[in-house]
């Protein structure tokens, strides 16, 4: 197991920085509601996640599109009242 550790860690670039999690997590929350996306990629080893992922969400699309659910594809407002605190 600590050999599949070691070969792990050894795919990530020298210069890699977790700062980019946080850093894609801010421009994430910044976004306004409505266009941020479902799925952010920080891969600095470039292991093709990426292409993986944009074909599963592509499925997924065509499938939820296909039994008429493809409003889940989209954020809607929500009307929840507001709660104010003291």
């Amino acid at each position: 197991m600590a050999d599949d550790s070691q070969r792990l860690a050894e795919q990530a670039p020298p210069d890699a920085d977790v700062a980019d999690v946080a850093a894609a997590v801010v421009h994430v929350v910044e976004m306004r509601h409505g266009t941020r996306p479902l799925r952010v990629h920080i891969d600095p080893a470039d292991d093709g996640a990426a292409v993986v992922n944009a074909v599963a969400d592509r499925i997924h699309a065509e499938f939820l599109t296909r039994i008429g659910l493809q409003d889940l594809l989209r954020p809607h407002a929500t009307h929840a009242p507001v709660v104010s605190r003291p």
